[in-house]
Protein backbone atom coordinates (compact mmCIF):
# COMPACT_ATOMS: atom_id res chain seq x y z
CA UNK A 1 0.00 0.00 0.00
CA UNK A 2 1.09 3.43 -0.83
CA UNK A 3 -0.45 6.81 1.12
CA UNK A 4 0.27 9.97 0.20
CA UNK A 5 -0.49 12.77 2.04
CA UNK A 6 -0.54 16.45 0.69
CA UNK A 7 -0.53 19.20 2.92
CA UNK A 8 -2.11 22.44 3.18
CA UNK A 9 1.26 24.60 2.10
CA UNK A 10 -0.67 27.50 1.02
CA UNK A 11 0.83 28.70 -2.25
CA UNK A 12 3.55 25.54 -1.74
CA UNK A 13 4.13 22.14 -1.78
CA UNK A 14 4.70 19.72 0.72
CA UNK A 15 3.91 15.94 0.49
CA UNK A 16 4.58 12.82 2.20
CA UNK A 17 4.80 9.09 1.02
CA UNK A 18 4.56 6.34 2.60
CA UNK A 19 5.17 2.51 1.42
CA UNK A 20 4.38 -0.71 3.22
CA UNK A 21 1.99 -1.76 6.34
CA UNK A 22 4.61 -2.49 8.72
CA UNK A 23 7.92 -0.77 8.99
CA UNK A 24 7.07 1.23 6.39
CA UNK A 25 9.35 3.63 4.31
CA UNK A 26 8.61 6.93 3.84
CA UNK A 27 9.48 9.81 1.46
CA UNK A 28 9.30 13.38 2.44
CA UNK A 29 8.50 16.12 -0.56
CA UNK A 30 9.34 19.24 -0.03
CA UNK A 31 7.98 20.95 3.60
CA UNK A 32 5.78 24.02 2.60
CA UNK A 33 6.39 27.50 4.80
CA UNK A 34 6.97 26.82 8.35
CA UNK A 35 3.42 27.44 9.51
CA UNK A 36 2.84 23.96 7.12
CA UNK A 37 5.46 22.55 9.51
CA UNK A 38 3.99 23.47 12.82
CA UNK A 39 0.63 22.76 11.92
CA UNK A 40 0.49 19.69 10.34
CA UNK A 41 3.98 17.96 9.17
CA UNK A 42 5.10 17.79 12.43
CA UNK A 43 2.95 16.11 14.63
CA UNK A 44 3.24 13.14 11.28
CA UNK A 45 7.04 13.23 12.02
CA UNK A 46 7.07 12.34 15.34
CA UNK A 47 4.33 9.98 14.88
CA UNK A 48 6.67 7.96 12.70
CA UNK A 49 9.58 8.51 14.93
CA UNK A 50 7.46 7.10 17.83
CA UNK A 51 7.06 3.93 15.48
CA UNK A 52 10.69 3.58 15.60
CA UNK A 53 10.33 4.69 11.37
CA UNK A 54 12.70 6.87 9.81
CA UNK A 55 12.27 9.92 7.18
CA UNK A 56 13.93 7.50 3.95
CA UNK A 57 14.79 10.27 1.68
CA UNK A 58 13.92 13.76 2.08
CA UNK A 59 13.93 15.96 -0.67
CA UNK A 60 13.71 19.55 -1.59
CA UNK A 61 12.87 19.86 -4.78
CA UNK A 62 14.62 23.82 -5.65
CA UNK A 63 15.36 26.79 -3.50
CA UNK A 64 11.73 28.60 -3.49
CA UNK A 65 10.40 29.90 -0.26
CA UNK A 66 7.28 27.72 -0.83
CA UNK A 67 8.85 24.63 -0.14
CA UNK A 68 12.41 25.58 1.40
CA UNK A 69 11.20 27.47 4.45
CA UNK A 70 9.14 24.72 6.37
CA UNK A 71 12.22 22.78 5.72
CA UNK A 72 14.82 24.92 7.07
CA UNK A 73 12.35 24.96 10.52
CA UNK A 74 12.35 21.18 10.50
CA UNK A 75 16.29 20.64 10.57
CA UNK A 76 16.65 23.41 12.77
CA UNK A 77 14.70 21.65 15.72
CA UNK A 78 16.26 18.31 14.14
CA UNK A 79 19.32 19.37 15.10
CA UNK A 80 18.34 20.82 18.12
CA UNK A 81 17.16 18.10 19.79
CA UNK A 82 17.15 14.85 17.60
CA UNK A 83 13.55 13.71 17.43
CA UNK A 84 13.58 11.64 13.93
CA UNK A 85 16.08 9.73 11.64
CA UNK A 86 16.67 11.44 8.29
CA UNK A 87 18.84 8.74 5.88
CA UNK A 88 19.15 10.73 2.89
CA UNK A 89 18.86 14.31 1.73
CA UNK A 90 18.80 15.44 -1.77
CA UNK A 91 18.49 19.16 -2.19
CA UNK A 92 20.44 20.63 -4.82
CA UNK A 93 22.68 24.18 -3.39
CA UNK A 94 25.75 26.10 -4.31
CA UNK A 95 27.99 23.85 -3.35
CA UNK A 96 26.58 21.40 -6.01
CA UNK A 97 27.36 23.70 -8.76
CA UNK A 98 30.15 23.11 -11.43
CA UNK A 99 31.45 26.49 -10.35
CA UNK A 100 35.47 26.58 -11.05
CA UNK A 101 35.69 27.79 -6.96
CA UNK A 102 39.60 28.98 -6.24
CA UNK A 103 40.45 26.40 -3.92
CA UNK A 104 43.08 26.92 -1.15
CA UNK A 105 42.16 30.93 -1.23
CA UNK A 106 40.69 32.26 2.20
CA UNK A 107 38.37 35.29 1.79
CA UNK A 108 39.96 38.50 3.84
CA UNK A 109 37.71 40.23 6.90
CA UNK A 110 36.31 42.89 4.31
CA UNK A 111 35.15 40.19 1.90
CA UNK A 112 33.62 38.39 4.74
CA UNK A 113 31.71 41.74 6.65
CA UNK A 114 30.62 42.48 2.62
CA UNK A 115 28.82 38.72 2.83
CA UNK A 116 27.52 38.89 6.20
CA UNK A 117 26.31 42.26 5.37
CA UNK A 118 24.49 40.83 2.22
CA UNK A 119 22.92 37.26 3.98
CA UNK A 120 21.46 39.83 6.36
CA UNK A 121 20.12 42.00 4.37
CA UNK A 122 18.31 39.48 2.61
CA UNK A 123 16.83 37.97 4.87
CA UNK A 124 15.37 40.78 7.21
CA UNK A 125 14.01 42.00 3.35
CA UNK A 126 12.77 38.18 3.34
CA UNK A 127 11.11 38.15 6.52
CA UNK A 128 9.65 41.98 6.33
CA UNK A 129 7.90 41.39 2.51
CA UNK A 130 6.56 37.78 3.42
CA UNK A 131 5.54 38.83 7.15
CA UNK A 132 1.39 38.65 6.04
CA UNK A 133 1.67 35.64 3.83
CA UNK A 134 3.82 32.94 5.55
CA UNK A 135 5.79 32.85 9.14
CA UNK A 136 8.86 33.20 8.04
CA UNK A 137 10.13 35.25 10.83
CA UNK A 138 10.37 32.08 12.66
CA UNK A 139 13.71 32.06 10.30
CA UNK A 140 16.29 33.82 12.16
CA UNK A 141 18.92 36.20 10.90
CA UNK A 142 22.09 34.83 11.42
CA UNK A 143 24.46 33.70 9.53
CA UNK A 144 24.13 29.28 9.42
CA UNK A 145 20.22 28.99 8.99
CA UNK A 146 20.36 28.97 5.74
CA UNK A 147 19.04 25.09 4.40
CA UNK A 148 22.58 24.14 3.66
CA UNK A 149 24.43 24.85 6.26
CA UNK A 150 21.81 23.31 8.43
CA UNK A 151 22.05 20.61 6.82
CA UNK A 152 25.96 20.67 7.05
CA UNK A 153 25.67 21.35 10.67
CA UNK A 154 23.42 18.49 11.28
CA UNK A 155 25.86 15.89 9.02
CA UNK A 156 23.03 14.62 6.93
CA UNK A 157 23.99 12.39 4.13
CA UNK A 158 23.77 14.94 1.23
CA UNK A 159 23.21 14.00 -2.25
CA UNK A 160 25.29 10.79 -1.19
CA UNK A 161 23.19 8.81 -3.85
CA UNK A 162 24.82 10.86 -6.19
CA UNK A 163 28.13 10.78 -5.09
CA UNK A 164 28.04 13.99 -3.02
CA UNK A 165 26.91 15.82 -6.63
CA UNK A 166 24.01 17.57 -7.85
CA UNK A 167 21.17 15.23 -8.15
CA UNK A 168 20.43 15.38 -11.89
CA UNK A 169 19.44 13.67 -14.91
CA UNK A 170 23.51 12.72 -15.03
CA UNK A 171 22.56 9.68 -13.43
CA UNK A 172 20.04 7.61 -15.36
CA UNK A 173 20.00 4.56 -13.75
CA UNK A 174 16.81 4.32 -10.94
CA UNK A 175 17.87 5.00 -7.40
CA UNK A 176 16.60 2.16 -5.12
CA UNK A 177 15.33 2.22 -1.58
CA UNK A 178 14.36 -0.96 -1.00
CA UNK A 179 11.33 -1.93 -3.14
CA UNK A 180 11.40 1.61 -4.10
CA UNK A 181 12.27 2.61 -7.47
CA UNK A 182 13.25 6.47 -8.22
CA UNK A 183 13.90 7.73 -11.63
CA UNK A 184 15.12 11.87 -11.72
CA UNK A 185 13.66 13.48 -14.93
CA UNK A 186 14.76 17.05 -13.79
CA UNK A 187 16.92 18.91 -13.86
CA UNK A 188 19.73 17.81 -16.23
CA UNK A 189 22.90 19.67 -16.58
CA UNK A 190 22.13 22.86 -19.14
CA UNK A 191 19.40 23.13 -16.25
CA UNK A 192 21.92 23.27 -13.93
CA UNK A 193 24.37 25.49 -15.84
CA UNK A 194 21.81 28.39 -16.51
CA UNK A 195 21.36 28.53 -12.55
CA UNK A 196 24.79 28.64 -12.00
CA UNK A 197 24.88 31.80 -14.55
CA UNK A 198 22.50 33.45 -12.94
CA UNK A 199 24.57 33.05 -9.68
CA UNK A 200 27.38 34.29 -11.42
CA UNK A 201 26.11 37.33 -13.45
CA UNK A 202 24.47 38.53 -9.69
CA UNK A 203 27.65 38.16 -8.39
CA UNK A 204 29.01 40.27 -11.35
CA UNK A 205 25.89 42.81 -10.76
CA UNK A 206 27.00 43.17 -7.31
CA UNK A 207 30.81 43.89 -8.02
CA UNK A 208 31.91 41.03 -5.75
CA UNK A 209 35.31 40.58 -7.64
CA UNK A 210 36.94 38.23 -4.29
CA UNK A 211 37.74 34.79 -5.69
CA UNK A 212 35.23 32.45 -5.39
CA UNK A 213 35.35 29.52 -3.03
CA UNK A 214 34.38 26.95 -0.51
CA UNK A 215 33.69 29.01 2.81
CA UNK A 216 30.29 28.52 3.92
CA UNK A 217 29.16 32.22 3.53
CA UNK A 218 28.87 31.76 -0.32
CA UNK A 219 25.86 28.98 0.79
CA UNK A 220 24.03 30.93 2.79
CA UNK A 221 24.26 33.91 0.10
CA UNK A 222 23.40 31.80 -2.94
CA UNK A 223 20.35 30.57 -1.36
CA UNK A 224 19.27 34.14 -0.39
CA UNK A 225 20.04 35.79 -3.59
CA UNK A 226 17.63 33.04 -5.32
CA UNK A 227 15.03 33.31 -2.54
CA UNK A 228 14.60 37.22 -3.66
CA UNK A 229 16.04 37.30 -6.93
CA UNK A 230 13.66 35.56 -9.23
CA UNK A 231 10.27 37.78 -10.19
CA UNK A 232 7.75 34.74 -11.71
CA UNK A 233 6.47 35.62 -15.41
CA UNK A 234 2.95 35.58 -14.55
CA UNK A 235 -0.27 34.71 -17.21
CA UNK A 236 -2.35 37.30 -18.33
CA UNK A 237 -5.70 35.67 -17.56
CA UNK A 238 -7.78 38.56 -18.40
CA UNK A 239 -9.42 36.12 -20.83
CA UNK A 240 -10.86 34.21 -17.61
CA UNK A 241 -11.12 36.98 -15.45
CA UNK A 242 -12.97 39.01 -17.68
CA UNK A 243 -15.89 36.88 -17.16
CA UNK A 244 -19.01 37.62 -15.38
CA UNK A 245 -19.41 35.44 -12.03
CA UNK A 246 -22.78 34.90 -13.42
CA UNK A 247 -21.57 33.29 -17.23
CA UNK A 248 -20.53 29.55 -17.81
CA UNK A 249 -16.90 30.69 -18.48
CA UNK A 250 -16.11 27.86 -21.70
CA UNK A 251 -12.95 26.64 -20.63
CA UNK A 252 -13.10 24.09 -23.64
CA UNK A 253 -11.61 26.97 -25.78
CA UNK A 254 -8.88 26.75 -24.39
CA UNK A 255 -8.15 23.49 -25.16
CA UNK A 256 -5.41 24.08 -28.02
CA UNK A 257 -3.95 27.21 -27.27
CA UNK A 258 -0.49 27.34 -26.14
CA UNK A 259 1.09 29.72 -23.97
CA UNK A 260 4.73 30.81 -23.58
CA UNK A 261 6.63 28.06 -21.27
CA UNK A 262 8.57 28.40 -17.99
CA UNK A 263 11.95 29.81 -18.34
CA UNK A 264 12.72 30.81 -14.82
CA UNK A 265 16.48 29.19 -14.03
CA UNK A 266 15.06 28.27 -10.72
CA UNK A 267 12.01 26.00 -11.84
CA UNK A 268 13.86 24.84 -14.24
CA UNK A 269 16.49 23.17 -11.66
CA UNK A 270 13.70 21.59 -9.88
CA UNK A 271 13.91 18.03 -8.72
CA UNK A 272 10.98 16.08 -10.98
CA UNK A 273 10.88 12.10 -10.00
CA UNK A 274 9.55 9.09 -11.04
CA UNK A 275 8.98 6.99 -8.50
CA UNK A 276 7.78 3.79 -8.68
CA UNK A 277 6.87 0.42 -6.03
CA UNK A 278 4.59 -2.35 -5.84
CA UNK A 279 3.86 -2.35 -9.80
CA UNK A 280 2.32 1.58 -9.17
CA UNK A 281 3.93 4.56 -10.57
CA UNK A 282 3.88 7.87 -9.57
CA UNK A 283 5.28 11.46 -11.24
CA UNK A 284 6.47 14.36 -8.79
CA UNK A 285 7.07 16.87 -11.23
CA UNK A 286 8.05 19.71 -8.50
CA UNK A 287 7.99 23.26 -10.81
CA UNK A 288 9.94 21.90 -13.78
CA UNK A 289 10.08 23.13 -17.07
CA UNK A 290 8.06 21.12 -19.77
CA UNK A 291 10.50 20.55 -22.50
CA UNK A 292 12.75 17.85 -19.93
CA UNK A 293 9.66 16.41 -18.57
CA UNK A 294 8.21 15.75 -22.31
CA UNK A 295 12.07 14.48 -23.17
CA UNK A 296 12.69 12.14 -20.47
CA UNK A 297 8.67 10.55 -20.52
CA UNK A 298 9.17 10.25 -23.86
CA UNK A 299 12.84 8.39 -23.53
CA UNK A 300 11.24 5.79 -20.72
CA UNK A 301 8.01 5.14 -22.82
CA UNK A 302 5.15 4.85 -20.41
CA UNK A 303 1.97 5.16 -21.33
CA UNK A 304 0.21 5.15 -17.36
CA UNK A 305 0.58 6.77 -14.34
CA UNK A 306 -1.13 6.18 -11.37
CA UNK A 307 -0.54 9.74 -10.13
CA UNK A 308 0.59 12.69 -11.19
CA UNK A 309 1.85 15.89 -9.46
CA UNK A 310 1.09 18.38 -11.77
CA UNK A 311 3.58 20.72 -12.09
CA UNK A 312 4.70 24.51 -10.35
CA UNK A 313 0.43 24.25 -8.98
CA UNK A 314 -1.05 23.56 -12.39
CA UNK A 315 0.52 26.55 -14.37
CA UNK A 316 -0.48 26.50 -17.85
CA UNK A 317 3.49 27.59 -18.12
CA UNK A 318 4.48 23.91 -17.46
CA UNK A 319 1.88 21.55 -19.16
CA UNK A 320 1.66 22.05 -22.72
CA UNK A 321 -0.41 19.96 -24.90
CA UNK A 322 1.98 17.26 -25.89
CA UNK A 323 3.17 17.17 -22.26
CA UNK A 324 -0.78 16.70 -20.99
CA UNK A 325 -1.26 13.57 -23.43
CA UNK A 326 1.87 12.20 -21.68
CA UNK A 327 0.46 12.83 -18.33
CA UNK A 328 -1.92 9.86 -18.77
CA UNK A 329 -3.33 9.20 -15.06
CA UNK A 330 -6.41 9.07 -12.95
CA UNK A 331 -5.31 11.25 -10.38
CA UNK A 332 -3.87 14.58 -10.48
CA UNK A 333 -2.60 16.34 -7.25
CA UNK A 334 -2.88 20.51 -7.41
CA UNK A 335 -0.97 21.91 -4.82
CA UNK A 336 -1.95 25.23 -3.91
CA UNK A 337 -4.81 27.91 -2.06
CA UNK A 338 -4.14 30.21 -5.34
CA UNK A 339 -3.53 33.42 -3.41
CA UNK A 340 -0.32 34.17 -4.65
CA UNK A 341 -0.70 33.69 -8.70
CA UNK A 342 -3.90 32.71 -9.13
CA UNK A 343 -2.96 28.90 -10.09
CA UNK A 344 -4.03 26.28 -10.91
CA UNK A 345 -4.41 27.75 -14.14
CA UNK A 346 -7.94 26.17 -15.49
CA UNK A 347 -6.12 26.05 -19.12
CA UNK A 348 -3.68 23.66 -17.57
CA UNK A 349 -6.70 21.33 -15.95
CA UNK A 350 -9.08 21.53 -18.92
CA UNK A 351 -5.88 20.35 -20.98
CA UNK A 352 -4.84 17.66 -18.80
CA UNK A 353 -9.24 16.03 -18.98
CA UNK A 354 -9.39 16.59 -22.81
CA UNK A 355 -6.10 14.53 -23.28
CA UNK A 356 -7.26 11.54 -21.42
CA UNK A 357 -10.93 11.83 -21.79
CA UNK A 358 -11.51 8.41 -21.95
CA UNK A 359 -9.96 7.76 -18.34
CA UNK A 360 -12.07 8.20 -15.19
CA UNK A 361 -10.21 10.73 -13.25
CA UNK A 362 -9.97 12.78 -10.11
CA UNK A 363 -8.72 15.76 -9.16
CA UNK A 364 -7.50 16.74 -6.16
CA UNK A 365 -7.23 20.14 -4.84
CA UNK A 366 -5.56 21.00 -1.23
CA UNK A 367 -7.70 24.65 -1.12
CA UNK A 368 -10.52 25.06 -2.87
CA UNK A 369 -9.68 27.73 -5.68
CA UNK A 370 -11.39 29.78 -8.42
CA UNK A 371 -10.42 27.07 -11.16
CA UNK A 372 -11.61 24.10 -8.74
CA UNK A 373 -14.95 26.16 -8.40
CA UNK A 374 -15.04 26.05 -12.41
CA UNK A 375 -14.65 22.23 -12.27
CA UNK A 376 -17.15 21.44 -9.96
CA UNK A 377 -19.72 22.01 -13.19
CA UNK A 378 -21.84 18.96 -13.42
CA UNK A 379 -21.51 19.41 -17.33
CA UNK A 380 -17.78 18.94 -17.54
CA UNK A 381 -17.46 15.98 -15.13
CA UNK A 382 -20.10 14.49 -16.90
CA UNK A 383 -18.38 14.79 -20.58
CA UNK A 384 -14.91 14.35 -19.46
CA UNK A 385 -15.03 11.72 -16.78
CA UNK A 386 -13.68 13.43 -13.47
CA UNK A 387 -14.35 13.71 -9.76
CA UNK A 388 -13.10 16.41 -7.33
CA UNK A 389 -11.72 16.27 -4.06
CA UNK A 390 -10.90 19.62 -2.20
CA UNK A 391 -9.65 19.93 0.81
CA UNK A 392 -9.49 22.95 3.29
CA UNK A 393 -6.61 24.71 6.01
CA UNK A 394 -7.81 21.99 8.60
CA UNK A 395 -5.86 19.11 7.50
CA UNK A 396 -3.86 16.82 4.41
CA UNK A 397 -5.39 15.40 1.41
CA UNK A 398 -4.52 11.51 1.82
CA UNK A 399 -4.43 9.31 -0.92
CA UNK A 400 -4.05 5.51 -0.70
CA UNK A 401 -3.32 3.01 -3.28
Amino acid sequence: MVEIKMYPAKNGDCFLLSFGITKKRHILIDCGYVDTYERFLKKDLLEIAKKKEKINLMVITHIDADNISGAIKFIENNNSEKFIEIEEVWFNAYRHLQIQKQFGTELNSKEREILRREIALGKSYFKRVNQDEIAIDEISAKQGSTLGALLLKGNYNWNMNFNGNAVSTKFSEPINIGDISITILSPDEGKLNKLENKWIKELKKKKWNFNINENDLFDDAFEFMLLLGEKELVINNSEISRRSTEEQLNVEEFIEKEYQIDKGDINGSSIAMLIEYDQKNFLFLADAHPDIIIKKLTEMGKTKYDLVKVSHHGSVKNTTNELAKLLNSERYLFSTNGHKHSHPDCQTIIKLLFANSQLEKQLYFNYETSASRVFESKELKEKYNYGIVTGDDEKPITVKL
